[in-house]
Parts: C-alpha cells; structure tokens; sequence
C-alpha cells in the first residue's frame, strides 16, 4: 500500500513539473503597434500589446493584452517562412482598416495565423472589387521584452 501511494505522489510530481515546464514555454512577447487594429469581432487602439501563444493540445490560443483587458483568439498554426532572430507581427490592410493575420515569434519555425473574422471576409470581398490583394503591415516584435 504505502509504494503504491509513493508510486502515485511520483507519477502526480512528475505530471506538475512537466506541465510547469509546458506552460514555462509560453513566452510572452511584446509589440507597439502605431495604428487601430482588429483581431476577430474586436478592435483594438494603437499602443502596445503582450501577445502569447497558448497550446491546448487540439486548440492553440494567441492572447493579447494591452495592461488592462485581455482577448484570446483561435489561432491555426504553420510552418513560417524562414526562422529569423527577431519575431513580428503581420497585419492585412484595406485602405485605413488593419487586420492582425500572423504572428511569429524570434527563432521560431512556426507561424501563428489568425483566422479572417466574419468582418474582414465582407470587407475583403468588397475591397477585391478595386484591388486583388490586401497590402501586408509587418510591425517587428520589442526585443528582450519577453515576460
């Protein structure tokens, strides 16, 4: 009985500490955007935002937060186009309005995809009909600013 008990206080120790170590992973990083932005149904106003990916094992979340309120947002993840030493932010935009579209943190092989939210997809339709494409907004993630 008392290893059984041993055994079960171990497998919950190693449980916690691989978890603590999961979440460990989740680094925040941090991104002044100079103009309003939207990110699913919500907008957002120019300043600076924390932004960190989460993994739910079949979901992963980005969340932002500008010191006050925080917003999690679905997020699909893929492969990014090149592993570079500083992370960034993508937004589309059309005309005045920007949208976030990707988020790729430093020396990461990943990118974090923003879905188009029900917004964007009419405005995208709309805005097609004098343009083909949206322009990209790259804005470069604050370095060493990591939480």
């Amino acid at each position: 009985m008392k290893s059984s008990i041993s055994t079960l206080a171990f497998a919950a120790l190693v449980a916690i500490a691989s978890l603590a170590q999961g979440h460990a992973q989740t680094l925040a990083t941090r991104v002044n955007v100079p103009f309003a932005f939207n990110c699913g149904s919500k907008h957002f106003a120019p300043g600076a935002y924390t932004l960190r990916r989460h993994d739910f094992g079949s979901q992963e979340l980005l969340t932002l937060w500008d010191g006050k309120s925080i917003s999690q947002f679905l997020i699909n993840i893929g492969d990014a186009p090149r592993n570079t030493a500083q992370g960034y932010v993508i937004f589309r935009k059309y005309g005045d309005r920007y949208f976030l579209a990707e988020y790729h943190s430093a020396n990461s092989t990943e990118t974090m995809q923003v879905p188009r939210s029900k917004m964007e997809r009419n405005l995208a339709r709309d805005y097609a009909a004098n343009r083909p494409q949206p322009e990209r907004v790259q804005v470069g993630l604050n370095e060493g600013a990591g939480h």
